[in-house]
């Protein structure tokens, strides 16, 4: 029994008790929703749901575009008639990339603005600190915008999360690796928190048997872009090459002194957060090129495909002071996500349907994907497989055509094309 069902029918039986015992006239009622009550959020007109993600005070403030992207395909629904009648409404909190601050945004949304659902709540450190928080109060915590292998295992029944988890990209980049750069020497630069710590161990651990050797490790702090300091170091113990793990702003300074003030053209890799734009923006073409990293998705430079091109469409129709980008596309496909949870849990809306509904969402290919979205109730993780990319000519590009895939829940669709368009087996 859910905790808050358990709670609403204790408060009835007291009541119920209180009634008999001549206490007719007593204003209390049950804080929570009751069995067949009235759901969080949810009225015949609307569903209010809630972000957590950092807009200020933080290095992190420009991936708040992500929750741009969100809005914009809620309100291209809301233009359709909403979901069974209602529209979406996204309260966005800013959590200035702080647990703490996570913390009151999220207990806020929940208790003060009674939202239906939490969704797309982006980063490792914040969303960590308040997923337990959610998964008591039986709110549903959707497709959470972080990599963190706990957030899906084990599987907690509300609890989904959008990107691949660092334990399978730390797979995929270490077979390239060794592939790749066999007998070679590696230099490791990591983002000193919950992530970047457990992307370190992976490499080292999946490295331990292979002809490569770790010769550096250079650690940073997130709030600090300026990694002068750690690249000189990594320059004196001179590896063949270097495996970055960082968000796009400490990748672009890393590589900016490298080649702007190291004169070092060593090659990089990064992780998988990095592969947007904006790293591309901050490092300055010229020094990003070459870059490797891995996508889950379609980039925003290949304006040629029918799903890069919708999503610009409705960007601008929805969002028209927004820049279209690969975040804002992430914000977008989490919202669409979002919506055939909602749309599988049918008109009587309530918060465990829709935890169902995104159960039972199979084979599905959102505007961007390249791959099939496929849950169960064993499999509460979207991103399950990852291609390789370059920086070429100042543009990320594929350089692999089918993906390195971890999926465990496989369809008769294996793979998507255009804007959305399903490509079954034997097609």
């Amino acid at each position: 029994m859910k905790r808050w069902t358990f709670v609403a029918f204790v408060l009835s039986l007291m009541a119920a008790a209180l009634v008999v015992a001549g206490c007719s006239n007593s204003k209390e009622e049950a804080s929570g929703p009751t069995p067949g009550g009235p759901v969080p959020g949810v009225t015949d007109t609307e569903i209010l749901l809630g972000t957590h993600m950092p807009l200020s005070q933080s290095p992190a403030a420009a991936w708040g575009v992500v929750a741009d992207g969100m809005k914009a395909y809620f309100e291209y629904i809301n233009s359709q008639g909403g979901v069974y009648g209602r529209k979406i409404k996204l309260i966005v909190g800013d959590d200035h990339y702080a647990a703490p601050d996570a913390v009151e945004v999220v207990r806020g949304l929940v208790e003060r603005d009674g939202v239906f659902a939490i969704v797309g709540g982006l980063g490792d450190s914040t969303h960590l600190a308040v997923m337990d928080y959610l998964a008591e109060k039986g709110v549903p915590d959707l497709f959470i915008g972080g990599g963190m292998p706990e957030f899906t295992d084990p599987v907690v029944k509300t609890r989904f999360a959008m990107l691949a988890d660092y334990v399978t990209e730390g797979k995929v980049t270490s077979d390239y690796v060794k592939e790749h750069f066999a007998g070679k020497t590696e230099g490791i630069i990591y983002e000193n928190n919950e992530g970047g710590r457990l992307e370190l161990q992976q490499a080292e651990e999946r490295l331990a048997d292979s002809d490569i050797k770790i010769v550096s490790k250079q650690a940073y702090d997130f709030v600090s872009f300026d990694l002068t300091a750690q690249v000189q170091r990594l320059k004196a113990d001179n590896p063949d090459f270097v495996y970055m793990i960082g968000n796009p702003g400490s990748v672009a300074s890393a590589l900016k002194v490298a080649r702007e003030v190291l004169n070092w053209n060593v090659p990089f890799i990064t992780s998988a957060v990095s592969a947007v734009e904006m790293t591309l923006d901050l490092a300055g073409p010229a020094n990003a090129e070459g870059l490797i990293s891995v996508t889950t998705g379609k980039m925003i430079s290949e304006t040629d495909d029918p799903g890069v091109q919708r999503h610009i469409e409705l960007m601008k129709q929805f969002a028209p002071g927004v820049e279209p980008s690969s975040l804002t596309e992430f914000g977008m496909i989490t919202a669409e996500f979002t919506v055939q949870a909602l749309k599988n849990a049918g008109p009587d809306l309530t918060r465990e349907s829709v935890v169902d509904g995104a159960e039972q969402i199979r084979g599905y290919c959102c505007i961007v994907c390249l791959a099939p979205a496929s849950l169960s109730p064993t499999d509460h993780r979207i991103s399950e497989g990852m291609w390789f990319e370059q920086v070429v000519d100042g543009k990320w590009v594929r350089v692999t055509d089918t993906p390195i895939s971890y999926e465990s829940t496989l369809t008769d669709v294996i793979a998507c094309k255009n804007a959305g368009e399903p490509v079954y087996k034997n097609q």
